[in-house]
């Protein structure tokens, strides 16, 4: 057993190791690649320098011409744009002569055409309706119950509102949302 193992050592140590000849070679044809790169540079440095004084005079006759002419033609090619149109919003009338009246005038912007409400929850049962009406009364809003049949049964629906413009329902969408609850915004006509 000791000629194997001997045998191998003596052949491991006559020749070269692997490594060596790797790094050899990446040496050699790195060197190649570089030689090569070199005398493809000294080639394209005299095309260059060959056509270096046309391009040069090329550029000085065309100086005094702008460099871009797409500031003439944005000129040429300007669109004009309206003024946008303001819709003024449609108001109910009972009577023709009140619509023809309130046409020509200026509209009445006192009284809001809707006003928002918002269904904090609804439930089956009225006890628990009435408990989340004080809660909701106790942070400060104006809250009631309302109860509706439909085929399912009776519900009892707890309202908060009504409010006329966008940013004190948002307050008020803002406070139901501390308690936990998602509100639906509902559009009602506003009562006289």
């Amino acid at each position: 057993m000791s000629r194997r193992t001997s045998n191998r050592r003596s052949k491991k140590a006559a020749g070269k190791p692997a490594w060596v000849w790797f790094v050899l070679g990446n040496f050699v044809g790195g060197f190649a690649v570089a030689v090569l790169f070199l005398q493809g540079m000294d080639k394209d440095s005299r095309a260059i320098s060959s056509i270096k004084p046309k391009a040069v005079q090329q550029r000085e006759e065309t100086s005094p011409q702008p460099r871009f002419d797409f500031y003439t033609k944005l000129k040429e090619n300007e669109v004009t744009v309206p003024p946008p149109k303001v819709a003024q919003p449609a108001r109910r009338s009972d009577s023709t002569n009140n619509s023809q009246s309130s046409s020509s005038s200026e509209p009445d912007r006192s009284t809001p055409a809707q006003v928002y409400i918002l269904q904090a929850a609804s439930f089956r049962d009225a006890s628990e309706a009435e408990r989340l009406r004080v809660e909701l009364t106790l942070a400060n809003l104006d809250v009631k119950v309302e109860s509706a049949t439909d085929n399912r049964g009776t519900w009892h629906r707890v309202l908060v509102g009504p409010y006329s413009n966008r940013s004190r329902m948002a307050k008020a969408r803002q406070t139901l949302a501390e308690h936990r609850l998602m509100p639906l915004v509902l559009k009602r006509p506003a009562t006289q």
